[in-house]
């Protein structure tokens, strides 16, 4: 059995037409390679984690407007990622990259959980079990109208050809709002993105790859994540984590 020497996340500094991809390693930790959403204008490259600017609950739900990834350091280094504008304007915002080396053993998923134990959400329930949870479990009635169909504050989309090229510039589907969300796995067609946006809350509904990546073959996986805000979310340090799953031969 071989897994892959590099596989990581890659965010995106330059433009949709331009990608300039970076990478944001796997299980950061201690303020770094952490991904961080903010108010439009607040972000900076050189504020730590701890002090972090605060993001006001609206009286109303909308998307988080910015979003910034932080490489090596806690407060140094930080990148906005322009193509991140909390809608589906853009199609070159990250992806997944990985080497030559692993052959995956199936398709791949992508999801979001409470915390790295990935213990299961409970769904439309604040604030939650876990530092994550808030995001991840939705509320009523921001995300959903009862606790049986409350989506993530989280989504997410995917592009449903692994490759090596860029997908074309401009939007990444076409439906994508705040009570978006699918119960189950959810897959996007060929050289296409999901037509309506997932919600990533763990197993209870997430994106699986359309097709397991050929073997040996080095690649990219491209895919879009949009945060969403509202009053129902309960107020603290949020601090999600974004899983892409994956298993080998």
């Amino acid at each position: 059995m071989a897994d892959f020497t590099t596989i990581r996340s890659m965010w995106n500094s330059g433009t949709d037409g331009t990608p300039v991809w970076n990478a944001v390693t796997f299980g950061g930790s201690a303020g770094q390679q952490e991904i961080r959403w903010c108010a439009t204008g607040a972000g900076s490259a050189t504020i730590g984690s701890a002090a972090w600017p605060q993001y006001s609950r609206p009286v109303a739900t909308g998307a988080v407007p910015e979003l910034w990834y932080f490489t090596s350091s806690d407060n140094t280094g930080g990148v906005k990622v322009a193509t991140y504008d909390g809608n589906k304007t853009f199609a070159n915002v990250a992806c997944i990259d990985y080497d030559a080396v692993g052959t995956y053993a199936t398709a791949p998923t992508l999801s979001a959980w409470g915390d790295n134990t990935h213990v299961a959400p409970v769904r439309g329930t604040q604030p939650g079990a876990f530092a994550g949870s808030p995001i991840i479990n939705g509320a009523v009635p921001d995300t959903g109208a009862s606790s049986g169909v409350a989506t993530s504050f989280l989504k997410g989309n995917l592009y449903g050809d692994d490759q090596t090229a860029n997908p074309a510039a401009g939007n990444a589907g076409t439906t994508l709002l705040v009570t978006s969300g699918t119960d189950g796995s959810v897959s996007p067609g060929a050289a296409a993105w999901l037509a309506t946006w997932q919600s990533l809350m763990g197993a209870v509904q997430f994106i699986t790859h359309r097709r397991t990546p050929a073997a040996t073959t080095a690649g990219k996986i491209f895919f879009t994540i949009a945060l969403f805000s509202g009053p129902g979310m309960s107020l603290g340090t949020i601090t999600p984590v974004i899983t892409f799953t994956y298993s080998f031969v």
